[in-house]
């Protein structure tokens, strides 16, 4: 990842050789200049259980427990005995520390911030959207700081990816589409729903992913359309439509997420839902087609829903056009303020799902950069 400004001293006495090495983290340095903006002497991230990506955002950690403390000058990773050899060798340009486990989190947050000299009544931020009000109240009795409750302060960081990102979620895309490539001429009448997930899984694994970025959806006939289908036994059945939406997590924590349609082979699908296919992937097309920097994401959804509309389905489009990706399924993005700027990388799903009797739906992931739209996944389309 991009480094944050942090000095690694190796010295030879024998030899008179004192080695200073700067190590940048721009993601640090850019949050350094919103704390100052809110005039806080410190900021505290926490992650438990894996539930805040923003520790790993800002320090690389991609473990499931710690605690990031961070200054104007300094930042430490605290993190339990499990993780510490882990956290050194993924970190660079971050302190970390072991801490006890016998003691509760505003301890090592008092110890954390005296370290780094913090004392007295300084202004501690915290984020306010993951940290329990139980959990404040406490450290609030707990700490001699003042505490400062933020909002979305590194989630507006991570809006807009940078070039290693990039990078990151473009393999993701490339090996998702691969796996695609491998799963689709599988699938056949009478598998059930779950046997195709299960393929869908252990092949995403095949092509590199750790975990999966959501809990695949696999959805036949009738329940095709329902967008987010809990995938169940039932078994497949010769020239309905199939949904297929999944996703992995692959180098570096970052995910894809793609979904494609098939007509069940052994039968020539309705022709009602062939023209669903087409209207669906002329959307997409049209979709792509508008894209760029400095869009509202309003407009981007618009031209999707305007283009079904005009062929029929429109009140069968049930939801958004797509969604920011990282680190999540469902990265942080502010779609009702911010425009699509360079750097950011989201979906485009549009979908029509008709009651009772199946649904289409197909998604892609896309990045914006100087030269306009780039499409990162490659699976291919139904040809009719």
């Amino acid at each position: 990842m991009n480094k944050s400004p942090f000095l690694l001293i190796f010295s030879d006495m024998r030899h008179n050789i004192r080695l200073i090495i700067i190590v940048v983290n721009t993601r640090i340095f850019k949050l350094r200049r919103v704390l100052k903006k809110e005039k806080l002497d410190a900021f505290v991230v926490l992650t438990q259980e894996g539930n805040n990506k923003n520790v790993q955002y800002l320090s690389n950690f991609s473990g499931t427990s710690g605690l990031l403390v961070i200054t104007e000058k300094k930042q430490i990773l605290m993190v339990d005995s499990r993780y510490t050899e882990r956290a050194r060798k993924e970190t660079r340009g971050v302190i970390v520390v072991q801490m006890a486990n016998s003691k509760a989190i505003y301890e090592y947050i008092k110890q954390g911030l005296e370290v780094m000299g913090i004392r007295g009544r300084a202004r501690v931020g915290f984020e306010g959207k993951n940290i329990s009000f139980l959990m404040a109240r406490k450290w609030e009795k707990k700490l001699p700081y003042t505490l400062v409750p933020t909002e979305n302060i590194v989630e507006r960081l991570r809006q807009y990816k940078d070039k290693e990102e990039i990078a990151y979620i473009r393999l993701a895309c490339q090996a998702t589409s691969m796996a695609f490539r491998k799963i689709a001429p599988r699938v056949c009448a009478g598998m059930r729903e779950s046997e195709i997930a299960l393929t869908i899984d252990s092949t995403l694994r095949e092509f590199g992913a750790t975990e999966n970025s959501f809990t695949t959806i696999v959805a036949s006939g009738p329940n095709a359309a329902i967008p987010h289908h809990n995938t169940s036994g039932r078994r497949i059945c010769a020239g309905e439509a199939l949904v297929l939406d999944f996703g992995g997590v692959f180098k570096g924590g970052y995910v894809s997420d793609l979904s494609r349609t098939l007509f069940v082979p052994g039968k020539k699908p309705d022709p009602k839902f062939v023209k669903i296919y087409k209207a669906v992937r002329g959307a997409q097309r049209a979709a792509k087609s508008a894209l760029r920097a400095g869009l509202s994401f309003k407009k981007y959804d618009a031209v999707a829903r305007q283009y079904i509309e005009k062929a029929g389905y429109g009140k069968y489009f049930t939801h958004s056009l797509g969604h920011s990706i990282g680190l999540d399924a469902h990265d942080p993005y502010d779609y009702k303020n911010d425009v699509i700027k360079i750097g950011t990388v989201l979906t485009n799903e549009p979908g029509i799902y008709i009651p009772g009797r199946g649904g289409v739906r197909i998604e892609d992931d896309i990045v914006i950069t100087k030269n306009g739209a780039e499409q990162l996944t490659g699976a291919p389309y139904l040809k009719f």
